[in-house]
């Protein structure tokens, strides 16, 4: 069994046990939308308050069980109203926080018996207790048992953690990246979590000082120091005139100088979507922790590309304005003489792997020729990284990943991609930690997204479980791109022409139309920055909320790193 089918296994085994560990709730009526107007707009799309009523006397079972799921849309003092529909010894059993169930439709009632009551619904996506989002559609079924207490019905027996509705869900829960660091603290890596608004901000602080998740072993580190944890003193994260201020537990005194600035950012980029936060302090135990700006040696976060294509036309590879190609000069020229029918920018600009008739080779700055890095048959467009190394795969054998360094040494990677799959496309994220490989199979197209690993010398070694791994509904792949640092968009082929699906990495999956015709697909900067190449070599780009061509007809569009 290949390292994915475990994941995939384990993912299903996993959502199983989830779907008896949660409880369920009506659609609430509306309310206002309120914007944070702090370092960035609210991303939650809501400081959404409600406010559920507790039980009254004389209620029945379905009544108490409706209200009980009703109160879930209140997280107040640790779902205090939901617990007033418990008897007095299960209240402090039942763990709220264990789960959220997202469903669709309306969920259907069932007495089981005269103590007992069941909930049926669809279940479409799940969160765990660490806030980590996972799509999956299934049948829910959830059991409630009753008692009475001074003569009244209350709840003696439920499954720990909430089902809330998908408009629920996004009204009450907040989306935010928590941000780690790549071994060599360079760049930022992101992992996405949900919270509920409320209680965001220690969430975020307390799910950070757990470490990189399970997905991100091995790719990713953290600055703080083994065990540092909120104080007891400060085990909630305060703001005050929009300053979060975050008491550490003495561990984080074994943090040098320059680790407590990096402390110091993962917090505040962690923090950045929450609304009402502007800055970060970080004390121990009460003292203040003197810690200096980071100023110009900051790690880099979600980069940027140049939002001008880069492309091939009429003999000459540069970037593409105005009707004219600004030729990248003698490095330009010298990648036009591979004909190459796929290339990839360097970060730094002085490198370009190129996809050619001979294989796959690398042109550099200062170099006066090519060199060939890969000379097998069939080989896809390469990938490259922040580590120089160039990423080569065939089509027709997934697992024969090389990865070449900058000093031509060859490392054979071992992805444990399933044996019976063609890639179409393998490209690594452009902060180098992660990867998205496009596969197609007997089944259809299907998407993966992991994390590289590596050994201490930075040297690419495989990839971990991975954290996306999803059948697109399409008769066959053609390719794939990273949308922004958390997106990316598969392109496949369906029954009306070329679709474009976008995934989140611990979000939402979701579809931004269709073309006539597609054989590339290459990000930019956000939605803004994606182009397609059409069959007829014509550009096009996502506007709005449709695919519009720009008449603009190129030989091929590069990726930039």
């Amino acid at each position: 069994m290949t390292s994915v089918t475990r994941r995939a296994a384990f993912a299903a085994a996993a959502l199983a046990l989830v779907a008896v560990l949660a409880g369920c709730v009506g659609i609430p009526g509306s309310s206002s939308v309120n914007q944070g107007l702090a370092i960035a707009q609210d991303s939650s799309g809501a400081n959404f308050e409600f406010n559920p009523e507790g039980p009254t006397a004389g209620a029945s079972q379905q009544d108490i069980l409706r209200g009980f799921v009703a109160a879930f849309t209140s997280s107040t003092g640790g779902y205090a109203v939901a617990k007033q529909y418990l008897s007095d010894e299960f209240a402090s059993k039942w763990d709220p926080r264990q789960s959220v169930l997202i469903r669709s439709g309306v969920p259907r009632l069932l007495p089981i018996d005269s103590a007992t009551m069941e909930y049926d619904f669809t279940t479409v996506a799940t969160v765990d207790s660490a806030g980590s989002y996972t799509e999956a559609t299934q049948s829910s079924s959830l059991r409630f048992g009753f008692t009475k207490a001074s003569g009244q019905w209350r709840i003696s027996a439920a499954p720990s953690g909430i089902v809330l509705s998908q408009e629920t869900f996004k009204r009450i829960f907040s989306k935010n990246s928590l941000y780690f660091l790549d071994p060599t603290s360079q760049r930022l890596v992101p992992d996405l979590r949900w919270f509920p608004s409320g209680t965001a901000a220690t969430r975020i602080v307390s799910a950070l000082l757990d470490g990189p998740p399970a997905w991100l072993e091995g790719a990713v580190r953290t600055e703080f120091p083994d065990g540092t944890k909120l104080s007891d003193a400060g085990s909630l994260v305060t703001v005050d005139s929009g300053v979060a201020r975050v008491d550490l537990t003495r561990e984080a005194l074994a943090a040098n100088a320059r680790e407590r600035q990096l402390m110091l950012l993962q917090l505040s980029e962690s923090l950045r979507t929450v609304a009402n936060i502007s800055s970060v302090s970080i004390s121990v135990q009460g003292a203040a922790l003197a810690i200096d700006d980071l100023a110009g040696t900051a790690p880099d976060t979600n980069e940027k590309v140049d939002s001008q294509a880069l492309v091939l036309l009429n003999g000459e590879f540069g970037y593409y304005a105005n009707g004219k190609v600004a030729s990248l000069s003698q490095l330009g020229s010298r990648v036009v003489e591979l004909s190459p029918t796929a290339a990839t920018l360097s970060s730094d600009g002085i490198s370009v792997a190129v996809l050619g008739p001979a294989g796959v080779s690398v042109v550099r700055k200062g170099q006066a020729a090519a060199t060939l890095v890969d000379g097998r048959p069939g080989l896809i467009a390469p990938s490259l990284d922040e580590y120089g190394y160039v990423w080569t795969v065939p089509s027709g054998n997934p697992n024969a990943v090389i990865a070449t360094g900058a000093d031509g040494v060859a490392h054979n990677v071992a992805p444990g991609l399933p044996l019976d799959s063609q890639v179409r496309s393998f490209e690594v994220s452009r902060d180098g930690a992660r990867v998205a490989v496009l596969l197609s199979t007997a089944t259809g197209p299907r998407l993966i997204v992991a994390a590289i690993l590596r050994d201490p010398k930075q040297v690419p070694s495989g990839l971990g479980s991975p954290v996306l791994d999803v059948p697109i509904d399409a008769f066959a792949s053609i390719d794939a791109t990273w949308v922004d640092e958390l997106t990316v968009a598969a392109l496949t082929q369906g029954s009306t022409g070329a679709g474009v699906q976008l995934f989140v990495i611990g979000g939402e999956s979701s579809s931004l139309g269709t073309l006539a015709s597609a054989q590339d697909i290459v990000g930019g900067n956000g939605l803004d920055g994606l182009r397609v190449l059409g069959n007829d070599h014509v550009v096009s780009t996502y506007r709005g909320s449709s695919w519009q061509g720009t008449g603009v007809k190129v030989d091929l569009v590069a990726t930039q790193r």
